[in-house]
């Protein structure tokens, strides 16, 4: 895979979310104001501290891309990564009826009621604090812009796809922000598209990223909210006319993962698509050749719903399998989701798992070749 100037095979990295430091949580600086941190030094020194702790367990772990990481404070990752971005947009206020989605329920939905612009820089200083820690490729995250528009309490556009080009149109100047100060890769976590693709999320998705120089990754997600997968409701599961995580019903019918992406996707201006293979295994990899897939592809294979460490041979036999639908020049390979549910020690130990399962499948492909 071309990653900015560099050709790499195999190239490793994890999707986004990764456990702060617990000092990080606890000290009472960790906050994420507006902009940068000029009038607070304190806080700025413990947040690139905290960045540098997550930079270090990647390159420790011998990843090719280094993540930001997703540090943005706080005690839950999940609301904080929501209101992080409509806090740093006009039009919103943070209160609003539960989310109307399977799992995230549990979270308030913010509400839109005017119009939707960019405010202040989302991720400059994640950028920033990375690059400082290290001198790999860097990828910053984002949550997808179906997310938002799908977790907004929306009382002033008259659609959502029209709230929907209004938020692409704030994440594009943001995008180009990031561009223009080195971002290598940006990735856009849209882990509602399995649920179904409707006529405009490609469309929304196509124009936040238009003229942006960075290399476009969309991570689609199987769900992993408090490490629960993410499944269909039924009639009865509902409580205030929302999905309830407790509630759900054993018998429940999970998404259909791959399928409801394709075709949809393939008119989406990316470089590089990601989904999971370690929990699910390899079935899911069959849409890809279904619909003729020719772009990079990003295959999650480290389970992070699992605490038990994988093997580097089992992360090699997972990969193995994966390279019977993708090519080895068009394959990266990362986690399955964040690993933000799991104790960073554990996390830590499946990035060397992953980063040790490629490198021997890298010596076997280079044998083939001699």
């Amino acid at each position: 895979m071309q990653i900015g100037s560099h050709d790499l095979l195999l190239p490793t990295t994890m999707v986004g979310n990764y456990p702060n430091p617990r000092w990080y949580d606890g000290s009472g600086f960790s906050t994420f104001p507006k902009g940068e941190f000029v009038y607070d030094s304190i806080s700025r020194e413990a947040f690139e501290d905290a960045v540098g702790a997550i930079v270090h367990d990647q390159e420790a772990a011998g990843l090719d891309i280094i993540s930001d990481g997703k540090v943005y404070g706080g005690d839950s990752p999940y609301g904080q990564i929501l209101y992080h971005y409509t806090e740093r947009m006009t039009g919103y206020k943070n209160s609003g009826p539960p989310i109307g989605l399977p799992i995230y329920s549990t979270l308030y939905a913010p509400t839109c009621t005017g119009e939707v612009r960019r405010d202040a820089p989302f991720h400059l200083a994640n950028l920033r604090a990375t690059r400082k820690a290290t001198k790999k490729p860097v990828k910053v995250s984002y949550v997808g812009i179906q997310v938002l528009a799908a977790a907004t309490n929306n009382q002033f556009y008259k659609e959502t796809r029209e709230l929907g080009m209004a938020i692409a149109k704030a994440f594009n100047e943001d995008f180009k922000e990031l561009a223009d100060n080195g971002c290598d890769i940006i990735q856009v976590d849209e882990f509602v598209w399995p649920y179904g693709m409707g006529d405009w999320e490609v469309e929304v998705l196509n124009a936040a990223v238009e003229g942006v120089s960075s290399q476009i990754w969309v991570h689609t997600c199987w769900g992993n909210y408090s490490g629960t997968p993410g499944y269909f409701p039924d009639d009865e599961e509902t409580e205030a006319g929302v999905w309830v995580l407790d509630h759900r019903p054993s018998d429940a019918p999970a998404p259909q993962k791959a399928v409801p992406i394709f075709p949809e996707v393939l008119g989406a201006n990316i470089d590089a698509l990601n989904y999971e293979v370690g929990r699910t295994g390899p079935d899911d990899l069959k849409p890809l050749l279904d619909n003729n897939w020719e772009k990079d592809f990003v295959a999650g294979i480290i389970d992070v719903k699992s605490t038990v460490t994988e093997t580097a041979d089992e992360v090699a036999d997972r990969i193995r399998a994966v390279l019977e639908f993708v090519p080895a020049e068009r394959l990266g390979l990362s986690t399955d989701c964040g690993l933000i549910n799991l104790p960073r020690m554990i996390s830590a130990g499946k990035l060397r798992a992953l980063a040790d399962g490629a490198a021997i499948v890298r010596k076997e492909l280079a044998e083939k070749q001699a």
